[in-house]
């Protein structure tokens, strides 16, 4: 499927998150964009599997040493 393609099958919701993934311009975790969008963590979490599953970002999980036991972190693909 072809990048414009997959572009048209985005919503304001994968736009946003895609949005401010680029303005962070490092990798952010799924509470921290829930916060900066004011979205529910279960939507963000929701729309960032399907933006990955679409290639145009990426992500991973990552332990914390100190309170929460582990994190996934997502930023834009290619960065």
């Amino acid at each position: 499927m072809a990048k414009e393609e997959i572009r048209e099958m985005m919503d304001e919701i994968d736009q946003l998150i895609e949005e401010k993934l680029k303005e962070a311009g490092k990798p952010v975790s799924t509470y921290a964009l829930a916060k900066v969008t004011e979205l529910s963590w279960s939507t963000i979490n929701a729309h960032c599997y399907k933006l990955k599953s679409m290639g145009i970002i990426d992500g991973r999980m990552e332990s914390a040493k100190i309170g929460q036991r582990k994190k996934l972190l997502w930023w834009p693909q290619g960065k």
